[in-house]
């Protein structure tokens, strides 16, 4: 699946403000894996309706 705009919205806010350590994008799912240094979002998946969320949390 393509990326679709939502998901770039949030993929360009975190690199504007450089907070995206690392994104892997799921052509089958079409999701967004990411990584940043925050504490709070460590590990998310960015859905296709640009919805945020988080795992990884222990």
């Amino acid at each position: 699946m393509e990326p679709i705009e939502e998901q770039y919205l949030v993929i360009n806010a975190l690199e504007a403000l450089n907070l995206l350590v690392w994104r892997l994008n799921d052509e089958d799912t079409g999701y967004w894996h990411i990584q940043t240094p925050s504490t709070v979002l460590p590990l998310a998946t960015i859905l296709q309706n640009g919805e945020v969320v988080t795992f990884g949390w222990e």
